[in-house]
């Protein structure tokens, strides 16, 4: 199938073994309000129904790439940003949710002319269970508007948890993937956040206060599979942006992060593991 030569957005989607969500994210993408985009989906070896079901689609804006070999999160997301032909770019990853107006009002804030040197927009998100059912309406950790690198990375290692958003939040120009080194999970818990201090290094942040889309809590999704090392790992990542100057934290900024790092991990992982066993229940009674 021929691809455009120039959307304006790039919507890519890492996809492995999402056979039960996969249908209804690409739905998400397909009922946008702005339909000037193209979906690839880049499928990392699945062992289940996951190609099948992206293949059913008809929609001339999908395009398709699947793997010999499993590749792993960091592997597939940087092929995921590989040959991207839009303007701009949303990794979505295959579980998570759009809402219908998500791209049409985060490429409003770029066109606005106070945000000339931005380079991510985010918006705030809702959270959701395994079976779609809204949790948290609106996470809401920082305000709306234009935000200097080093307050946003400041206020987050204060308070020890992830304010931007997961990638399905964010939207970048695709000219600046060139200037970062791609998305690492040398810490595996923060591979997208990594990635955002790097576009954080090129630009500053807007963000968008009202929530675009839909963060989902499952036992498939890569945030519970880190499970109990979140902790550790989003201490290392605090340590690292802290060696650098740009983002101005001190002692006192670590002092506090470290704290609020431990509640909120314990507090995510009791969630992950509740709606994790509620829905394993649901499932032993529907077979019953």
């Amino acid at each position: 199938m021929s691809r455009s030569s120039n959307p304006l957005v790039t919507v890519t989607v890492p996809m492995y073994n999402n056979e039960r969500y996969i249908a209804e994210t690409i739905r998400s993408v397909l009922n946008q309000t702005m339909d000037d985009f193209e979906l690839l989906i880049y499928d990392d070896h699945s062992t289940d129904r996951s190609l099948e079901i992206v293949r059913s689609f008809d929609d001339p804006r999908i395009t398709i790439f699947s793997s010999e070999r499993n590749l792993g999160p960091e592997g597939n997301w940087n092929r995921a940003i590989s040959d991207v032909r839009g303007r701009y770019v949303k990794l979505l990853c295959a579980d998570d949710l759009l809402f219908p107006e998500c791209l049409e009002k985060q490429l409003a804030a770029f066109e606005l002319s106070e945000n000339e040197g931005v380079s991510l927009v985010s918006a705030q998100r809702a959270i959701i269970d395994p079976e779609g059912k809204v949790l948290i309406n609106k996470v809401n950790f920082i305000d709306g508007g234009l935000k200097a690198p080093d307050e946003v990375v400041r206020k987050m290692v204060r308070m020890g948890t992830n304010i931007i958003g997961e990638p399905v939040c964010g939207l970048y120009p695709a000219r600046l993937i060139a200037l970062t080194s791609g998305y690492s999970a040398r810490i595996p818990y923060t591979i997208d956040l990594d990635f955002w201090m790097q576009l954080l290094r090129l630009g500053k942040l807007w963000m968008i206060d009202e929530p675009l889309c839909a963060f989902r809590i499952s036992n498939l999704s890569w945030s519970s599979r880190i499970g109990e090392m979140r902790h550790k790992q989003f201490l290392a990542f605090m340590e690292e942006v802290a060696a650098d100057e740009l983002f101005q934290i001190n002692d006192l900024d670590l002092f506090i992060g470290r704290f609020n790092s431990a509640v909120q991990s314990m507090t995510s992982l009791m969630g992950f593991k509740l709606f994790a066993g509620s829905a394993a229940e649901k499932r032993v009674i529907a077979v019953q």
